[in-house]
């Protein structure tokens, strides 16, 4: 359920429009949040802006200080192993249902992803996160558990926000379209052992990839 049902479209919106920039990397780690611009800037009143900090707060993504007002939140290397930690729990969980359960065309969809993701140029990574995003979802989003999809879809998000500045190498950029195409192999033979595997490499090599990159920066 989202966080602004009650609120309307409006408050959803703008939630949306402010986490895109900041994963993007247009509003970065430390820039204030100033409430009267962020209102100008989206066309609202300050009313919504100020709700949408608060829950921006709620998720570790803003800061709000008494004095200074609500600034980015910098992403650290502890941020990051802390979200692998659950990650390495639930995917394995997501996917191994997947490969015993999906129907033809929900695999389908997935290697209809990964063909776009496939055609990315390389250095296109706000698009290629998105897609990977799309893929790693068309899984979780069908499990019977709700409570560990949101939970999956919330991590992610932020991995996405914490990770906005930091590269993909070659080697690993590579190793992922493997892995996505050993997945969806697995799938299609219904083999969860194998799928367990690939997944559990999937997300150590990333983990490994953003940890390695962050502490190289002093984060």
């Amino acid at each position: 359920m989202s966080a602004f049902s009650k609120a309307g479209d409006q408050e959803q919106s703008l939630y949306d429009a402010v986490l895109d920039e900041i994963s993007t990397g247009k509003l970065a780690a430390g820039q204030r949040l100033k409430v009267s611009e962020l209102a100008k800037r989206y066309g609202v009143s300050t009313s919504p802006v100020r709700e949408v900090l608060r829950l921006l707060q709620g998720e570790g993504f803003v800061e709000i200080h008494p004095n200074r007002g609500a600034v980015v939140k910098h992403a650290n290397a502890s941020t990051i192993q802390n979200i692998f930690e659950v990650l390495q729990l639930l995917e394995p969980y997501f996917v191994t249902w997947f490969a015993d359960y999906a129907q033809s065309e929900m695999i389908d969809e997935m290697e209809e992803i990964q063909r776009r993701i496939e055609e990315l140029p390389t250095g296109n990574l706000n698009e290629f996160r998105k897609l990977d995003f799309e893929f790693h979802w068309s899984i979780c989003r069908r499990h019977y558990n709700h409570v560990a999809a949101d939970l999956w879809k919330k991590l992610r998000t932020a991995l996405n926000v914490h990770g906005a500045k930091l590269k993909i190498s070659p080697v690993r950029h590579q190793a992922i379209m493997d892995e996505h195409r050993e997945l969806l192999a697995a799938f299609r033979a219904n083999d969860a052992a194998r799928a367990e595997a690939v997944i559990n490499k999937h997300v150590a090599g990333s983990f490994t990839q953003m940890s390695q990159q962050m502490r190289a920066l002093g984060l």
